[in-house]
């Protein structure tokens, strides 16, 4: 009975949440409020059994100088099949490549091969105050054929998506979905769009750090190129952030959340699954926690991810540009549950 309340709760706060900010709700929307935080009572019987998540190893690349750029605060990774590369991004406007060694999970060496600062179309450097680069995903980069990859970027502060060459020079702007057009609709500037990911059915989905003022403080919407929506309940930790997406191969989506909420609470990574087919036709769904990471002092700041191949995923580790902290890529396997 205490798990019904507390999702009554939360219902009640999202009601109340809703009449304080006046905003007008439409009954189909407020359906789906209704239904996400109630489902935790109706939804789990039917839920496929969660994939498994496996820590494997770890790699801490040193804050090394590659063309006059160092390595440093990571907010974005990036595997490209066909040139057997690893993009990483930087929220500062850098692009990095990466020499991958594996033996089997163990990760062994990540050489850094080449860096270059993003660019505009006419080749100069993207001004200052607009080089928040945060999210980042491929085109062309399983198709088999090498030389034509394109990186896909996604901002914040001012919110956009971007396609680039591998070299860092933009090629063309993505036209974001209608809801994420204006900029004053975001919470803060620093709370846009830290994550996107390319998916072959819905095209670009990306998401608002937070949700989008007049939304729920807990409810979090992934925004397709393609018109669709889909809404979630947030990680219940203070301030819990969408800043990672990852299109699976089967289709499905892995989501990485991170709260922080000052010095005296821990930081909170939690690794989370999203299933479609679990969706209802209004865009309610039901996530699956894989793996939460949370400590005081321990927890690395885990911003981007990307799959590898086979099993095999990395995540990488914002240093913030800090002595004390690493810029760390931990390799995990995700297996299919029974």
């Amino acid at each position: 009975m205490t798990g019904l309340q507390g999702r009554v709760g939360e219902l009640i706060c999202a009601l109340q949440f809703i009449g304080l900010q006046r905003i007008g709700v439409g009954m189909k929307r407020l359906g789906l409020i209704l239904l996400l935080v109630l489902q935790g009572v109706a939804i789990p019987a039917r839920l496929m059994a969660a994939p498994v998540l496996e820590v494997q190893s770890s790699f801490v690349i040193p804050p090394h100088t590659v063309n006059g750029i160092k390595i440093a605060e990571l907010s974005g990774l990036a595997w490209d099949k066909d040139e057997q590369l690893l993009y990483a991004l930087s929220d500062k406007g850098h692009i990095f490549h990466f020499r991958l060694e594996l033996e089997e999970n163990r990760m062994v060496a990540a050489e850094p091969l080449y860096a270059a600062n993003l660019t505009d179309t006419a080749g100069e450097q993207v001004k200052k105050g607009r080089r928040d680069s945060e999210g980042l995903t491929l085109l062309n980069a399983t198709n088999g054929k090498r030389g034509d990859t394109q990186l896909v970027v996604s901002f914040e502060g001012d919110p956009r998506i971007i396609r680039f060459t591998p070299e860092g020079r933009a090629i063309k702007n993505i036209k974001l979905p209608t809801a994420l057009r204006d900029r004053s609709a975001y919470q803060h500037g620093n709370e846009s769009l830290e994550s996107v990911t390319f998916h072959p059915r819905y095209g670009f989905i990306t998401a608002p750090e937070q949700p989008l003022k007049g939304q729920p403080p807990n409810l979090h919407t992934l925004y397709s190129t393609k018109g669709q929506r889909w809404s979630f309940m947030a990680y219940p930790a203070k301030n819990s952030g969408i800043s990672g997406l990852e299109t699976l191969p089967n289709g499905n989506l892995l989501i990485l959340e991170r709260a922080w909420s000052g010095i005296l609470n821990p930081l909170v990574v939690s690794l989370r699954y999203l299933d479609f087919k679990q969706c209802s036709k209004a865009g309610a769904c039901e996530v699956q926690n894989l793996k939460v990471l949370s400590n005081y002092l321990l927890v690395d700041n885990f911003e981007g991810l990307t799959y590898l191949q086979g099993n095999q995923y990395l995540m990488v580790s914002d240093d913030g540009d800090e002595e004390f902290l690493s810029t760390k890529l931990m390799l995990f396997t995700l297996d299919e549950g029974t």
